[in-house]
């Protein structure tokens, strides 16, 4: 699934469709303390809407491991027709039917956010373009806890460095703040990232 308009990803359609993936913003994962979470949120239904004005699709992905509601955030704005990828590990393309709602949509390009930093959101971005996709991380649409060692602010930050031009054969990933995301230009600005 090469990045560029006119490859073809595994489904044999043009890539040239983005889709936004909204990862893990669910209710009771939000509610243990997600770390500006009120402002993520905002962020990630500001996407929503920009997505769908821009005709792109909206895949929403849960984890089956979350307790004791697992349902999307309520602030979130969640179509009828929008598909939910139940996953069971960090990884949201492992043992799941990812690969094919993208591929079903024509997708090539992500713009990824939601929770969280340090566990799914890297793996999954990571995977992507390992397999292909040209990955947009959203700078400040994604969140994690503290841990002993660093504070939630902290790993945002080393993850949107460590990921912010990160090739992997025909995919990469670049990090693009939310007020920079395009679901139409193919190049956003790369590296960028929040003060």
């Amino acid at each position: 699934m090469p990045n560029d308009t006119t490859s073809t990803p595994r489904g044999g359609l043009p890539s040239s469709q983005t889709a936004l993936l909204v990862i893990d913003a669910q209710t009771s994962l939000i509610a243990e303390g997600a770390w500006d979470a009120e402002a993520i949120l905002a962020r990630i239904e500001n996407l929503i809407e920009q997505a769908r004005r821009e005709g792109s699709p909206v895949v929403f992905v849960v984890d089956r491991r979350v307790e004791p509601d697992a349902g999307i955030h309520p602030s979130l704005s969640v179509d009828p027709g929008d598909p939910v990828v139940e996953k069971g590990f960090c990884d949201s393309f492992l043992s799941t039917r990812l690969a094919e709602v993208l591929d079903d949509r024509a997708a090539g390009r992500l713009i990824v956010a939601g929770l969280q930093t340090d566990y799914c959101i890297d793996t999954t971005c990571r995977r992507a373009a390992s397999l292909g996709y040209d990955v947009i991380l959203v700078a400040d649409a994604h969140t994690t806890f503290d841990h002993e060692h660093l504070e939630a602010p902290e790993i945002i930050a080393h993850h949107n460095r460590i990921l912010r031009d990160f090739p992997a054969g025909e995919g990469r990933i670049r990090v693009v703040p939310a007020a920079e995301v395009s679901f139409r230009d193919r190049a956003p600005t790369a590296g960028a990232e929040p003060a």
